[in-house]
């Protein structure tokens, strides 16, 4: 192989055999989640699209909690029917509490959502993740919003993800 390809040919005969001399990294630090959904039919009914957008923050915040995880920035994607996409970010204090991340997520989509067309997909990601558990705030967070979450994620814990929902989050179509 040399003889034929030069240094090139000896990289494909060890490539080939299965020979790879570069040092295994056994952990590699997540550097997002994220979530999207591809519509079957591309819409503009806002109800369908708001339960959509509360499912998935559900999901990546519960996920974000199970990893010990917090995320410091919020972005909304939005593909729309002619194929056009559009994102928007916005950097929080580190949460993952759905009920912070939904309001933000809303209030991203809502600036977003501005061509009044048929939207394809939909997605949410959370970047700037840091380990480490919610900080709970003296002055917003009660002591019943807390133990709810907690009862939350036990329940999705023992049970799985689809056995408690916001209401919001459940599609009536």
């Amino acid at each position: 192989m040399v003889n034929l390809l030069g240094k090139p040919g000896a990289y494909l005969h060890r490539s080939a055999n299965g020979i790879d001399e570069s040092p295994v990294v056994p952990f590699h630090e997540q550097k997002s989640i994220s979530t999207e959904n591809t519509f079957q039919q591309d819409t503009t009914d806002l109800t369908l699209l708001n339960s959509e957008l509360v499912r998935m923050t559900e999901k990546i915040a519960f996920q974000l909690r199970c990893d010990n995880r917090l995320t410091g920035c919020v972005s909304v994607k939005i593909r729309y029917t002619d194929f056009e996409t559009h994102n928007i970010q916005k950097s929080i204090d580190h949460s993952n509490q759905d009920h912070v991340l939904l309001t933000t997520v809303k209030e991203l989509f809502t600036k977003l959502y501005t061509r009044r067309i048929l939207i394809r997909l939909i997605g949410i990601r959370f970047t700037n993740l840091i380990p480490g558990n919610y900080q709970i705030n003296l002055f917003k967070d009660t002591q019943e919003k807390i133990k709810m979450y907690r009862a939350i994620d036990s329940i999705k814990n023992t049970y799985g993800e689809r056995f408690i929902l916001k209401a919001a989050g459940i599609s009536h179509k």
